[in-house]
């Protein structure tokens, strides 16, 4: 009994003291990568009804099919709105709940308190683990991490009952986890690994009742590659060849052996090295002399076998000799493995502490501890906002397109157009040959009034990636600006047929056919671009005139009355309704519209308030 209680008030420890070193999350802003797509801008997210959820279950976000993950953030939407406080604490709650399983885990493996409590500890505060918990789109690491402990430890408790209740439990704890992230797919091996730990030994028939877990495990991955092609971040040779990439794995995974000793400069993006050096080459060699030494000590201690396997299991996919995306390493893709290299490190100190070192080893662990917990609370305040994210990588990486273009974004998104200019300024110097530089600079220009320059850059962004749709909807608009209506829908009838998704392009084709005449188009346009964006008061409003055009007076009310709801003092909108209810006969409604237009700050004509009163 009192045993129990000191386990509880270990593990209440451990949790006190990760909320605090995480705590300054609960600060933290969203930032414009992936929070964007996966959260704020994301239907699914902000709409909560059965189409909503039908589409999270059979769509994909950037590639990925998460879900549960993004079930989670419709549900925190449609009860407490887009407050960022609110998915942070969600997210260190979660990680929280990883901690709390971890240290349950442990226990059931049989591990001793001490090497449970260091264990759990350095899983808890660590610095690798800020993004996955300071990220909110990376809700999916602590989610998918939740379901899979819960699936370790109910089989567990199955290995030691045999009762089919918990084998079955774990399996659906397992499905719910590859829902959350596709990473998920390895705990069938770790659950291998849970027989040899308790048995001793691999055995064949350890494999027959982890089947069904495997043919799961079989179906995600290959849906997850097919996804991750058809999206075009599954890269084999694109940046480098095959056999480079090898090297790349082995330099990878001895990054990440080090860094879960010596968690420092870190960063949100590393960026893929132009060219490889010496310690990609060298790395095998490392790589292999530790596999040798894991192998030599099987026998006699399986301690160091099922941590290092526990290890390279949940980090093998993710180590990129099949490049998935642009991730060269990922603080991420660490979230579960390195339980593993935590367990040898707890397993090797228990040695020391029960030796003549156990005083210097305390000291030496409060001051390791301490530093592991001051850097995770820095590291925290890095994820404020996307300024302080990004440029925390320029600082490291000054050469990392992707992180000046996604401080662009956030300057021109906060009206720091100067500040903007120069980040994508910077993106191009840094890569001349990308094309997100030139096309988000010359959004900024054409917003600036400054076409030339502005159709300069979209040339150039277009010249790069002739069948990026939105660079080609954007030139579109471009053109007409300039009155070349039919080479403005030249470019947008490219944009939606490359994706058909892109509803800007919509929108924007719907302008440059009302401004040619063609009113029919225009509105069907407008009408495809509300069917996901109904409140759109501006494109309301724009279908309105459609149909005023094509004299079809009651739809073109309807939509002006929408837009006037939406946006009640829009003159503009008000003043349209008045021209639609005169031809309509409803002279005193559009006398009151139009006088009401007036009061908004609408210059009105005179000759037309004078008709309306003599009527």
């Amino acid at each position: 009994m009192l045993n129990k209680k000191k386990e509880w008030i270990l593990a209440v420890v451990i949790l006190l003291a990760t909320f605090l070193f995480f705590s300054p999350v609960l600060k933290n802003d969203f930032v414009n990568w992936d929070d964007d797509i996966n959260v704020t801008e994301n239907k699914n997210v902000t709409e909560l009804n059965a189409q909503s959820i039908t589409q999270m279950f059979t769509h994909t976000v950037v590639g990925s099919y998460t879900p549960l993950t993004t079930l989670t953030f419709a549900v925190e939407n449609h009860f407490s709105g887009m407050k960022p406080w609110v998915y942070h604490l969600n997210n260190l709650l979660l990680h929280l709940l990883c901690t709390l399983l971890v240290f349950i885990f442990l226990r059931q493996l049989g591990a001793s308190l001490f090497i449970t409590f260091v264990t759990v500890l350095l899983f808890g505060i660590h610095p690798m683990r800020v993004e996955s918990v300071a990220w909110v789109s990376e809700r999916k690491d602590v989610l998918y991490g939740l379901f899979y402990l819960l699936s370790l430890v109910s089989y567990i408790t199955f290995h030691k009952s045999r009762k089919l209740v918990f084998y079955f439990l774990a399996l659906l704890a397992f499905v719910f986890a590859l829902l959350s992230k596709i990473q998920a797919v390895t705990l069938p091996l770790i659950l291998i690994l849970i027989d040899y730990f308790f048995e001793g030994k691999f055995r064949p028939k350890q494999v027959l009742n982890k089947i069904p877990f495997f043919i799961l495990s079989l179906l995600t991955g290959i849906a997850g590659v097919y996804l991750l092609g058809k999206q075009g971040t599954l890269e084999t040779n694109a940046v480098m060849p095959f056999f480079q990439r090898f090297f790349v794995g082995t330099y990878t995974l001895c990054v990440y052996l080090y860094k879960s000793y010596c968690p420092t400069d870190l960063s949100a993006i590393y960026p893929t090295p132009e060219k490889l050096t010496w310690l990609f080459y060298g790395s095998p060699l490392l790589v292999a002399l530790l596999a040798v030494i894991v192998y030599r000590l099987a026998r006699d201690i399986k301690e160091i076998v099922f941590g290092s396997l526990f290890f390279f299991f949940n980090v093998m996919f993710m180590l990129q000799i099949v490049g998935a995306g642009t991730a060269f390493l990922a603080d991420r893709f660490t979230y579960l493995a390195y339980i593993g290299l935590f367990f040898i490190m707890a397993w090797a100190l228990e040695f020391l502490y029960n030796s003549r070192w156990k005083v210097s080893l305390i000291v030496a662990g409060v001051l390791y501890i301490s530093v592991l917990g001051y850097s995770t609370w820095n590291r925290s305040q890095v994820w404020k906002n996307s300024e302080t994210l990004f440029t925390d990588v320029i600082k490291k990486y000054p050469n990392s397109s992707m992180a000046n273009n996604n401080l662009g974004i956030y300057y021109r998104n906060q009206n720091q157009n100067t500040k903007a200019i120069e980040a994508y300024t910077r993106a191009i110097s840094v890569n001349p040959n990308g094309f997100l530089g030139f096309s988000n600079r010359g959004e900024l220009y054409f917003q600036l009034g400054q076409v030339d320059k502005a159709l300069s850059d979209i040339n150039a962004a277009l010249r790069l990636k002739p069948d990026y749709s939105l660079g080609l909807s954007n030139r579109g608009v471009i053109w007409g600006s300039l009155k070349k209506f039919d080479q403005a829908l030249a470019d947008l009838d490219k944009a939606i047929s490359i994706d058909p998704d892109n509803l800007k392009a919509y929108s924007n084709r719907s302008l440059a056919h009302y401004s040619l005449g063609n009113f029919e188009k225009a509105s069907q346009d407008a009408t495809i671009f509300l069917k996901t964006n109904p409140d759109d008061a501006n494109i309301l409003n724009h279908r309105g005139l459609c149909y005023d055009q094509m004299n079809r007076n009651q739809e073109a009310v309807t939509d002006f009355n929408r837009a006037i709801q939406l946006k009640p003092n829009n003159g503009i909108y008000i003043q349209n309704r008045s021209y639609v209810l005169a031809k309509m006969g409803d002279f005193k409604g559009a006398l009151k519209d139009i006088l009401k237009a007036r009061d908004l700050g609408i210059k009105v004509n005179q000759a037309y308030v004078d008709m309306l009163q003599t009527r």
